[in-house]
């Protein structure tokens, strides 16, 4: 009995001494920086990881337009409507997409203290090509309409033409 009392003794010692206090005080202040650290490094990862993969976005978009520019260069002709729906799909999932990682990718670049990227000017969208018929024609002013155009601003009226003076003379 008197061993146990004695072990007792000891350990209560060691427990409760002021070393002991401070060693695991110093233990739990130490473990929690690593972890919370671990924790921002964790974060900074996976930004960096979406930030990368919305520069490989980027580029791969860019090199599809420019493969396809350069495949409609070819003279290869293909269904209009057709492209112009699965254009308009794609500008559409496109335009849903880009909306909801805009945010996501400012506030990733602003925890890894990226600054962001200045846009780049893009190449305009090839406009179809219009058939013969579906051409409008450009509207211009008649002889007539431009001259009240110009007597209504106080201008001098324009001097009439022989077909005119023809026609003043048989009234």
């Amino acid at each position: 009995m008197d061993k146990i009392k004695q072990q007792a003794n000891t350990v209560s010692q060691l427990v409760f001494s002021a070393e002991t206090g401070e060693t695991y005080k110093k233990t739990l202040s130490l473990t929690w920086d690593i972890l919370r650290e671990t924790g921002i490094l964790i974060w900074l990862v996976i930004c960096l990881t979406f930030v990368g993969g919305e520069w490989f976005y980027r580029n791969s978009v860019k090199l599809g337009r420019h493969t396809r520019l350069w495949y409609n260069s070819l003279g290869e002709k293909t269904e209009a409507s057709e492209a112009e729906a699965a254009a308009s799909t794609g500008e559409a999932l496109l335009a849903s997409v880009q909306s909801g990682t805009s945010y996501l990718l400012s506030r990733a670049r602003q925890q890894l203290g990226i600054p962001e990227p200045e846009p780049a000017p893009e190449a305009p969208a090839p406009q179809p090509k219009q058939k013969a018929t579906e051409l409008k024609p450009a509207v211009t002013e008649s002889a007539p309409t431009a001259a009240a155009s110009t007597a209504s601003k106080g201008a001098p009226a324009p001097e009439p033409t022989p077909k005119e003076d023809s026609d003043a003379a048989e009234d």
